[in-house]
């Protein structure tokens, strides 16, 4: 990753949603329906790859543990490919709760259907899902994607001092050099880092 994943440099934009954009992208999601909302959510707290996010099935939900497990996407550029690597990313209770509610995760983990994706549509569907939730948020531009959520959580994490190394695993990079990109913070993200110690 280079700095032109995160800001456009001849305009400027960025392409990640600030603290005030994910606080109204989090509380237009809850008006979405139910499979715009979960799915949404889940990239909102994971910061996993949309792919990433429609592969899950009840049998990688963890709820002993609070996390999901994700299989890991883009691992093998330029290489012979690898095996599947996986990884596992936390979530707040109430949303693994909302997953067992919404669709009985937890109840259909060790059964014929616990190895079903929870959401049956299409890598398309939703980016959809997720651009009407960034329109009725406020959100436009090219941070208004799934892949601003993704760039967000990175942003996020390295804003409250998460040691490099963990930011890697949580989103799935192979490589600390695809993660040092969010290290670099800019424009009102820096100045708020900078502030804090005025």
């Amino acid at each position: 990753m280079k700095i032109g994943d995160l800001i456009n440099v001849a305009t400027g934009e960025r392409k990640y949603l600030d603290a005030r954009e994910r606080e109204a992208f989090k509380k237009a999601a809850a008006f979405a329906p139910p499979d715009a909302r979960t799915v949404a959510m889940l990239i909102f707290y994971t910061g996993c790859r949309i792919g990433e996010a429609l592969e899950l099935t009840p049998d990688r939900l963890d709820y002993d543990h609070g996390r999901v497990i994700l299989r890991t996407f883009k691992q093998h550029r330029g290489q012979k490919v690898k095996p599947d690597k996986f990884r596992y990313v936390e979530l707040p209770e109430t949303f693994m709760a909302g997953l067992e509610s919404q669709y009985k995760a937890r109840s259909r983990r060790g059964t014929k259907t616990g190895s079903k994706p929870l959401w049956p549509f299409t890598i398309r569907t939703a980016q959809k899902y997720i651009k009407a939730i960034m329109t009725d948020a406020g959100i436009d531009g090219r941070r208004a994607t799934a892949r601003g959520l993704r760039h967000s959580m990175g942003v996020n994490l390295a804003l409250h001092k998460t040691p490099i190394h963990l930011i890697a695993d949580i989103l799935g990079h192979e490589s600390l050099s695809s993660t040092r990109i969010y290290m670099e913070i800019l424009g009102d993200d820096r100045r708020d880092v900078i502030a804090a110690v005025w």
